[in-house]
C-alpha cells in the first residue's frame, strides 16, 4: 500500500491540489491527513468520472445512451435540414404534396372526362359507316385528341 501526498495524487489525477480536497469532501478515500493510497484513489476517481459522464448522457428512444454533444449535433443537423427545405421552397425548387395531389387529381378527372366523351361524340359520326378501317381511324383520332391534353399537362 503506497501512500502519496496530495501533490503526487493531484499530479496522477491531473487535477489541482485544491480539487483533490474538494473530492475528499465528495468521498475520495483518505488514509490519514495528507496521505492517500494511490491505487484506491485512482479507482474511486475513475468511477466518479464515469458517474459524471452517465449523468450527462441522454437515453435515446432505441434504449441506447448518447451524450449531450451527440444530441446537440443531431439537433443542429435537423435544424440545418429544415432551413435547407425552407430555402428550397423559397427558390421554388419544392412543391407541397397537397399541390401535387390536387394537380394529379385534376389531370385524372379531366382525362377521364375527355375519354368518356369520345363515345357520345363519335356515335353520330359512325352511324352508317361501313369501313372498319375508317371507324378505327376516327376512334383513334378522338383518343389521341383526348390524350394530347394529358401530354400538354405533363410538360
Amino acid at each position: 500500500m503506497a501512500l502519496v501526498n496530495v501533490q503526487k495524487l493531484a499530479s496522477a489525477m491531473n487535477v489541482t491540489a485544491r480539487r483533490v480536497q474538494q473530492l475528499v469532501a465528495e468521498g475520495l478515500p483518505r488514509e490519514e491527513k495528507g496521505k492517500y493510497e494511490l491505487g484506491k484513489c485512482l479507482l474511486w476517481y475513475i468511477r466518479y468520472l464515469q458517474t459524471a459522464l452517465e449523468r450527462r448522457a441522454v437515453p435515446t428512444p432505441d434504449g441506447e445512451v448518447s451524450s449531450m454533444t451527440e444530441e446537440r449535433l443531431a439537433l443542429l443537423r435537423a435544424d440545418r435540414e429544415l432551413r435547407e427545405i425552407e430555402l428550397a421552397e423559397k427558390r421554388g425548387m419544392l412543391v407541397s404534396i397537397l399541390d401535387v395531389e390536387k394537380t394529379l387529381s385534376d389531370l385524372v378527372l379531366t382525362t377521364k372526362a375527355r375519354i368518356m366523351a369520345i363515345a357520345p361524340r363519335l356515335a353520330a359520326e359512325l352511324v352508317g359507316e361501313s369501313s372498319r378501317n375508317m371507324i378505327q381511324a376516327k376512334i383513334e383520332k378522338e383518343i389521341r385528341a383526348a390524350l394530347a391534353h394529358l401530354e400538354k399537362s405533363a410538360e
